[in-house]
């Protein structure tokens, strides 16, 4: 979805206070360093000017301790896409099982109304037969 904020597993954010620096204005990019020695490009605020300072808040690498938890959910993010896939392949194989059965359904049906018609025209013509003879 464009335009939509975007999150990350894990992700770490860090907030910070910049300083305008001279000869920039509101509207116009500046370039900070994050403490974790990280670069980002961050646009001034609309009105603010040279010396004036406000807060951004940037997206940060997952810290030490976050990438162990960030390994651990990639791992049942696989085993839960592991388990949908087993799970897709089992419907399907319902599915197919279930459509075979509808197919045997409708044939032995057929078969029993066959069978019914051969029945009732012994029975007519055994009839006609005792009636007649």
């Amino acid at each position: 979805m464009e335009g939509a904020p975007r999150f990350m597993v894990g992700a770490v954010t860090t907030r910070l206070t910049v300083t305008v620096p001279s000869g920039i204005v509101g509207g116009e990019l500046v370039r900070v360093a994050a403490p974790d020695g990280s670069y980002h490009s961050v646009m001034v605020p609309a009105g603010l000017s040279a010396g004036q300072q406000f807060s951004v808040e940037l997206l940060a690498g997952p810290a030490e301790g976050n990438a162990m938890e960030l390994a651990k959910l990639r791992v049942e993010l696989e085993a839960e896409r592991h388990l949908r896939r087993e799970t897709q392949q089992e419907a399907l194989r319902s599915r197919t099982a279930l459509e075979a059965l509808h197919q045997k359904r409708r044939a032995d049906h057929a078969y029993l109304r066959d069978m019914i018609k051969r029945q009732r025209r012994c029975i007519d013509h055994l009839t006609y037969q005792l009636e007649a003879g």
